[in-house]
């Protein structure tokens, strides 16, 4: 019996293991399921990011906006208005706690009353929530930013450390809201380059819009390539995005061409605002496939000489024959004489 016994250990060991990890991957497996199911989509994604939703101080107006449950069960789901901000990518919102919120200048969700708070949707259909925005008489001109929050109330699996793993999905249009009165508007463009030196395209540019505004801007964007005598020779149009106030957004693109033959200059407009203000840069770069420059330079040098040494070649063959020539006739005149 004893040579069996690390037999037996070897396989209660491998039994333990087995149970342990079947044990452990039973609640990831129910989680999967629970966030599968659980889907809330947002329509639309934004409002007023045109500068269309414009309000004046003291006035009230409403706007409506729709939840949709994309599970394939019943659920209910809660509405409500929060503040946000952008992170550093320019592109990610985050809500914002309500006592950071309150010190905003830029703070919306104070103003909005969200009706139903709450409402139970059957699997694919969508219901429609209503916002007052309810405009404080002595509110700052500019922008006003917040987020209509849609998330699923499943009760006490919330999760409230906000791990993102979808039980509390909280999704929402982002509303932008201008008080009218007098913004400033005002933004620039940081450095701006593309490649200095390339020898073969396409050729990558970045830039820094940087927005100084009381609003959000949505620049249109153009970029005239020159060649070296100052002809227009190509325009490039940057996608444009929301660069929200007194934060930069970086931009990037490539010019397509792939051969050039020299110096190029790139100039980059920019117009934004109600006003139609404009900003330019302008910058230089360098498309010239040296390598292959040389290459035909030394090709060509190649050949001068060869035909150089051919030609003296000739003209001292000449010049002997001619030599030779003058030898043997007077050899025939001695003769003669």
């Amino acid at each position: 019996m004893i040579p069996t016994l690390p037999r037996f250990t070897k396989v209660l060991f491998v039994a333990l293991v087995a149970a342990t990890v079947s044990f452990l991957a039973a609640p990831i497996r129910a989680q999967e399921q629970t966030t599968d199911s659980l889907s809330v989509t947002a329509i639309p994604p934004r409002l007023g990011e045109d500068n269309t939703l414009k309000v004046k101080p003291g006035e009230k107006t409403q706007i409506k906006v729709r939840a949709r449950n994309s599970s394939n069960q019943v659920i209910t789901i809660r509405s409500s208005a929060v503040d946000f901000i952008v992170e550093e990518d320019g592109t990610t919102p985050v809500p914002l706690e309500t006592q950071v919120a309150n010190s905003n200048r830029w703070s919306l969700a104070s103003w909005l009353t969200v009706v139903p708070s709450q409402q139970t949707l059957q699997p694919n259909e969508s219901g429609f929530v209503s916002v007052v925005i309810d405009v404080p008489a002595d509110a700052l001109p500019g922008g006003h930013y917040a987020m209509i929050v849609h998330q699923p109330n499943t009760g006490g699996l919330d999760d409230t450390a906000g791990t993102g793993s979808g039980i509390n999905q909280r999704v929402g249009p982002l509303l932008y809201v201008i008080v009218e009165g007098p913004i400033n508007e005002a933004a620039f463009i940081r450095d701006f380059s593309f490649a200095d030196f390339m020898e073969f395209g396409p050729v990558p540019f970045s830039f820094v819009i940087e927005n100084e505004s009381d609003v959000h801007i949505r620049p249109q964007m153009n970029i005239d390539i020159y060649n070296l005598f100052g002809k227009k020779i190509a325009t490039i149009q940057p996608d444009t995005k929301n660069v929200f106030p007194y934060e930069s957004r970086s931009f990037s693109g490539e010019w397509d061409q792939i051969w050039g033959t020299g110096p190029y200059t790139a100039k980059l407009t920019m117009s934004f605002g109600d006003h139609g203000a404009v900003v330019i840069a302008r910058t230089s770069f360098w498309l010239l496939p040296v390598k292959l420059v040389i290459a035909i330079i030394a090709l060509l040098g190649i050949l001068i000489i060869a035909g150089m040494s051919i030609r003296r070649h000739i003209i001292h063959r000449k010049t002997d024959q001619s030599a030779r020539i003058q030898e043997l006739e007077t050899q025939v005149r001695d003769l003669q004489g």
